[in-house]
């Protein structure tokens, strides 16, 4: 960042985040790329079995949107502000332009590219050796992040972890029972982020 070319650093676009906000939308046309200068973000992705996917996490000077500018029949996925964050966003012309100057930012880019491949691949081999009851939070909490637990059915979840609604609400008592989530009304809700999110820390 600091080595920026001045004209570069003359099209630097600043933007802010609270914490829980969507840095970007999926399915977007995207034509920037995006550069976290504080903060942490998390990108979802939705899993051809309907499954809701935490792919990558960022941290300060991770970007995103990159893939999107080198391939534009890729569109954006849904990447949120785990924290409050800070980002600095630079038009795809920009970014070519930047890397024709200077190849340390295009080795950054591909390293960037390199380590999210290997992440992703490896999420998503971690999933399938989850039980019924590890999926179910695991989606849960990837809602809860999203922003639309509240409209999470229950037919929908048992799409997602590829389960029988009997398995899956067998695996849901397990969860109530064991103070993770509530399930009245047709509605989850999660009891302790926190508590959720050291569980899962500790099965990746």
């Amino acid at each position: 960042m600091g080595k920026a070319p001045t004209d570069i650093k003359q099209e630097f676009i600043r933007r802010t985040y609270p914490k829980d906000s969507s840095i970007i939308h999926p399915s977007e046309d995207n034509h920037y790329l995006y550069i976290l200068t504080s903060g942490i973000a998390e990108v979802f992705r939705q899993s051809p079995g309907g499954s809701m996917i935490s792919l990558y996490r960022y941290e300060a000077y991770g970007c995103f949107g990159e893939v999107e500018i080198f391939n534009r029949d890729i569109k954006t996925l849904n990447v949120t502000a785990k924290t409050d964050c800070e980002i600095v966003a630079l038009h795809e012309t920009a970014v070519f332009r930047w890397m024709q100057q200077d190849f340390d930012f295009t080795k950054y880019l591909m390293e960037h590219m390199a380590a999210k491949l290997i992440s992703s691949s490896d999420t998503v081999a971690k999933l399938s050796l989850l039980t019924v009851k590890d999926r179910i939070l695991y989606s849960i909490h990837a809602h809860y992040k999203i922003g639309d637990l509240e409209r999470l059915t229950k037919q929908e979840l048992a799409s997602e972890v590829c389960a029988p609604l009997r398995s899956l609400n067998r695996s849901i008592a397990q969860c109530m029972d064991e103070n993770f989530i509530e399930y009245k009304k047709k509605k989850f809700k999660v009891l302790s982020i926190e508590r959720l999110e050291h569980y899962l820390d500790r099965i990746f």
